[in-house]
């Protein structure tokens, strides 16, 4: 008798097991949803600035135009505005508020994507596959949360704060889910 048990896995181990896997992906669904949530924040932290530096340049720079063309203002104060416009443009140029936006905005959608995608693995599929899929397709879910780790931008403490409140307040509950 103890031979025919001989190389078979107990059922509470594979139970165990698939317990772990599950866990896992809810682990995968947790650190999406929250890296998604500061993204999207920090998405519009650099959209703030975008907007903020351009237009505190366009007003400096017409009030520089105005003020050169006019006698409010001795042409000596029209070229420090306008010197003061220039170097604004400068910061939006260095710290490129656009290009963090577009690299914020993307990162979020692709963490939202994956989010989305261990749901379904967990409340749908799971029950379905076999242990050694299961194992698969939660290798590639953490393989992907993995990628996005290392190619999105360190968000501020300030993001993380305001992504976390938001989750708190609601924003990643569904009505079919209440």
């Amino acid at each position: 008798m103890a031979d025919d048990q001989e190389g078979k896995t107990p059922p509470e181990i594979l139970s165990a097991h698939r317990d772990e896997i599950r866990r896992e992906a809810e682990r995968v669904e947790e650190s999406a949803t929250y890296a998604s949530e500061c993204q999207f924040e920090f998405a519009k932290h650099w959209g703030f600035w975008e907007q903020w530096l351009g237009i505190t340049s366009a007003v400096l720079a017409a009030v520089a135009g105005v003020t050169g063309l006019s006698t409010i203002l001795s042409r000596t104060w029209a070229g420090w505005i306008a010197l003061l416009a220039a170097a604004v443009g400068a910061v939006a140029a260095s710290i490129g508020p656009r290009h963090g936006k577009a690299k914020a905005s993307a990162a979020a959608n692709a963490y939202r994507a994956l989010q989305q995608d261990s749901r379904i693995f967990l409340h749908v599929d799971l029950v379905a596959l076999s242990d050694t899929e299961a194992r698969q397709q939660l290798s590639e879910l953490v393989r992907r949360l993995q990628k996005l780790n290392h190619e999105s931008e360190i968000t501020s403490s300030r993001a993380w704060q305001r992504a976390k409140r938001q989750i708190d307040g609601g924003s990643q509950r569904f009505r079919v889910d209440q």
